[in-house]
């Protein structure tokens, strides 16, 4: 598969922790974090094929209490069209749901536009006005979010996610190449 989100969701693969310490902190304590399993899109072999291949970062984690939950990461590149995303994302849902692989949390990370920052948001399916289903997501969105704090945690997955951020105490440039030299760092 080449979809041109996937080397960022190779690093998300294997900063998953921490992404999830980033982005939903209240989420880790819940979890069991040592028995993080990414199954591959083979072993979904009865979805559509567009479905499969648009499908982002999918992880099956347990909470501590054993009951096995999914959680899926669709890295965005650009802000799109909202309606077309959530209905995506409640098809991928409710596949995930029908196949006992019961979705926890849908987290959308947004490398440019959109609302920046993290904001809970909700899909709501409706038929003639009445709410049938309602459906929690998790929308990142990067550019426009203060870069500073990322920039200054100890997590190689914060810088990363810090080069697509506005930084406020110096320029565009100084703080890309600040970014890059701290992950260049982890090879040496």
């Amino acid at each position: 598969m080449n979809r041109p989100t996937q080397a960022f969701e190779d690093m998300l693969r294997t900063f998953f922790a921490d992404f999830l310490d980033l982005v939903e902190p209240g989420l880790i304590p819940r979890l069991d974090l040592d028995q993080v399993a990414f199954p591959c899109r083979n072993e979904l072999a009865d979805w559509p094929e567009e479905e499969r291949r648009g499908l982002g970062l999918l992880a099956e984690v347990f909470t501590r209490r054993g009951r096995r939950l999914s959680v899926l990461v669709q890295v965005e590149l650009q802000a799109g069209c909202r309606e077309c995303l959530e209905e995506r994302l409640l098809g991928w849902y409710l596949r995930l749901a029908l196949e006992g692989r019961q979705p926890a949390r849908m987290i959308v990370l947004v490398l440019k536009g959109g609302r920046p920052g993290p904001t809970l948001e909700w899909i709501v399916d409706e038929v003639d006005g009445e709410e049938l289903l309602r459906v929690p997501y998790l929308s990142f969105g990067l550019e426009g979010y203060p870069a500073e704090g990322y920039l200054d945690r100890n997590e190689p997955v914060a810088w990363a996610l810090s080069t697509f951020m506005r930084p406020t105490l110096r320029s565009q440039e100084e703080h890309l190449r600040i970014c890059l030299e701290k992950i260049a760092g982890l090879a040496c």
